[in-house]
């Protein structure tokens, strides 16, 4: 292939003779004045009209044109692609260095992009023009709309003039795109990188807007897909009903799973125990509630199960007694990661004795599934991680004459997963989806859905897919989401979960909430799915991607963490305050979850708890229940916290009044009593480690809420 990077030295030499040209000026002044950067030393040329002489499309139809008076540069390139290429780099517009990089030097890109009859999608490349490793890769959403590029980097290797390319790989599908103002310049070591302005767009991912399509529906699917009808029936000793008895109906914890991975040696007093890692986990607004479900990190993987990597045994069977004592579902995470790098030495060891690796399999479910303290405790698994591009043991399998392609193995594997425990939820997990930003007829995606299909059909006892969510910058759209979760819930009838959703650390937190918010919504709204799960929740306990932490590392909330708790204990959240109709009856619709009913017969708070999973009906027998439908027993004007407390405990209320106290402990013995009328109040606490009830009575309401004391 004729050479097509060739430098012209005439180029250079006139691109150095011709003055600085105005949209140059223009943008260095602009970076100088609102970001206090030095002048910098420009990559290619000061002109537009230089670059785009040197600049090299291939593979499509390029021009260079006049642009609209209205932008900022003089000039645009428009490339006209055919039709999609079988790689991206098939088509492609690029422009080496005219002065030399260096490791370390510090990089800005500039450009703006747009697309001429309909959307577009582009890479934008950085890359050494021999070997092509890359310096910078990024697949970019490309509107109708001009926007505006500004790309920082810092460079990881030596560049001699020539030696290294930008530009965009054009070919991913039939398109126009427009570029113009394109430069860059380099800051060597005068600055840091973060002192860089970065402008990349990626709050444009699809579904963003406020009245995009998709949220109606989502809404709808939600209230007829998560909600279920409660109707409680109140009648006296007689049978007779109960009109106006006052009833709450309080939330405790959703049945979708909405959790996180942790790590067990933060938690139950370990290693590297964290009291305020462990009370989060718990508490996540203020209000008790927290993590329904858990996943750990490394574990129970294979290699951390065996060589004990972050906790012993004793250790980990802590945590597990911790997390049950708490309510806290746990997934297993995981059993058979069949690539090379992430399975036991012995087994690549004995690469070619597949009796060895079927036995050592074998045993490591049996073991680890029945180990005491910790394999009863799980309540799914994920059976197998990342089979799309993890084959070493489908290799190995695959020379015997018994199998054809060697994956004949995991229906093999879930079917011992079965025979150990058969009340465990059984998960195939992987990341080709929306990790990579892969959709419906992408290559890895479509291997995934054949893998799928082979154990579906192979094997009666998957339960699931675990779609991990490790997303990228410019954040896989809401469409793109749904469209996913259909085609495989279409394909397969199985369930689904998000397993390990996090976003860069690099994305904007704002962005970052509003994506979180709308990725959730979407997953929450899906019939086929059932959790949702964080890869990592707070920054001083994650190694990358802390871009969707709730908290940041000196524990203040991030804006994620604001639409996280919205979502889950208010939007998505039920609590209801009810009275009954001439028939005794009262009704509700609410989330499905567990609930405490609250009730004051015979001048006694009564609770009970009832799991609502579909349509539910509650009847309580009372001759004297409370009537007064201005009393409520849980009064949501109080606050509470912190709870779990050391012994101190602040309680606000929305007004000063009379507030009598009491303090009772699990037998109902008095523990502490006194009256304050403050709106903000301190109560100390002298007792011992456990578990109370606080009553506080003011003159028509009651509230009664459970308190743990550490």
């Amino acid at each position: 292939m004729k050479n097509l990077f060739i430098y012209s030295i005439t180029l250079i030499f006139l691109g150095q003779l011709h003055a600085q040209d105005a949209y140059h000026t223009s943008l260095q002044t602009m970076l100088q004045t609102e970001y206090s950067l030095p002048e910098g030393e420009w990559v290619f040329s000061n002109t537009e009209s230089i670059i785009y002489q040197i600049a090299t499309g291939y593979g499509g139809n390029y021009s260079v044109q006049a642009a609209a008076d209205d932008q900022s540069f003089d000039r645009t390139v428009k490339a006209t692609i055919s039709r999609a290429g079988s790689n991206p780099w098939d088509a492609g517009w690029v422009i080496s260095n005219s002065n030399a990089m260096r490791t370390g030097d510090r990089m800005l890109a500039v450009f703006y992009l747009r697309s001429v009859g309909g959307s577009g999608e582009v890479n934008f490349l950085v890359e050494n023009n021999t070997t092509f490793a890359k310096e910078v890769y990024l697949q970019l959403p490309v509107s109708e709309e001009w926007r505006w590029y500004i790309i920082p980097f810092s460079s990881m290797a030596n560049y001699t003039v020539g030696s290294c390319n930008w530009g965009f790989h054009l070919a991913n599908k039939a398109q126009t795109i427009e570029i113009g103002g394109f430069t860059a310049l380099n800051y060597k070591r005068a600055v840091e990188l973060s002192a860089l302005p970065s402008r990349v767009n990626n709050q444009f991912y699809g579904g963003y807007e406020e009245d995009a399509a998709w949220r109606s529906a989502a809404d709808d699917r939600i209230d007829r897909i998560r909600k279920a009808d409660v109707q409680i029936q109140v009648t006296n000793s007689a049978g007779e009903p109960v009109e106006d008895a006052v009833i709450e109906l309080n939330m405790i914890r959703h049945q979708f799973d909405f959790g996180s991975a942790i790590l067990a040696s933060r938690i139950a007093g370990n290693n590297a125990y964290n009291r305020i890692y462990e009370n989060k986990i718990r508490d996540l607004d203020g209000k008790r509630h927290g993590f329904n479900t858990v996943v750990f990190e490394n574990d129970l993987k294979w290699d951390g199960w065996e060589e004990e990597w972050l906790v012993n045994k004793s250790e980990l069977q802590k945590s597990v007694a911790w997390l049950v004592d708490n309510d806290i579902k746990i997934r297993g995470h995981v059993l058979v990661w069949p690539g090379t790098p992430y399975l036991p030495d012995d087994i690549v060891q004995n690469y070619n004795d597949l009796d060895y690796i079927r036995n050592r399999v074998c045993g490591h479910i049996e073991e680890i599934m029945t180990y005491p303290g910790i394999g009863e405790a799980i309540h799914d698994w994920d059976v197998l991680n990342e089979v799309t591009l993890n084959e070493s043991l489908a290799n190995a399998f695959r020379s015997s004459p018994d199998y054809t392609t060697g994956r004949e193995l995991y229906p093999e594997i879930f079917q011992k997963v079965h025979e150990v425990d058969s009340t465990k939820g059984l998960w195939l997990n992987d990341y080709v989806t929306m990790t990579l930003g892969n959709t419906a007829g992408d290559e890895l995606y479509e291997r995934l859905k054949s893998y799928t299909a082979e154990l579906v059909e192979a094997s009666e006892h998957i339960d699931g897919i675990g779609f991990q969510g490790h997303i990228g910058g410019f954040p896989y759209g809401i469409y793109d989401v749904l469209g996913t979760l259909d085609d495989f819930y279409d394909s397969f009838g199985l369930k689904a979960k998000i397993t390990e959703f996090d976003l860069p650390s690099f994305i904007d937190e704002e962005l970052a909430a509003n994506y979180l918010r709308d990725f959730m919504t979407a997953v929450y709204s899906h019939e086929s799915t059932d959790g949702f799960l964080f890869w990592s929740f707070w920054d001083g306990q994650t190694y990358m991607n802390a871009g969707s932490n709730l908290y940041r590392n000196d524990w203040s909330e991030t804006p994620a963490h604001a639409a996280f708790v919205d979502l889950l204990f208010d939007k998505w959240w039920s609590e209801e305050s009810l009275a009954t109709n001439a028939s005794g009856a009262a009704t509700a619709r609410v989330f499905k979850g567990l609930y405490e009913v609250s009730y004051q017969c015979d001048g006694t708070i009564i609770r009970d708890t009832i799991n609502v999973s579909e349509a539910f009906n509650y009847t309580l027998a009372c001759d004297n229940i409370t009537t007064n439908t201005a009393t409520t027993i849980i009064d949501k004007t109080i606050n509470v916290y912190p709870n779990p407390s050391n012994g101190l405990i602040q309680i606000e209320q929305d007004e000063p009044q009379r507030m009598r106290i009491r303090l009772l402990d699990m037998t109902g013995k008095l523990i502490l009593a006194k009256e304050v009328e403050q709106t903000n109040n301190t109560l100390e606490i002298d007792a011992a480690k456990g578990i109370y009830f606080l009553e506080l009575k003011t003159a028509d309401r009651v509230s009664v809420q459970k308190i743990i004391i550490e």
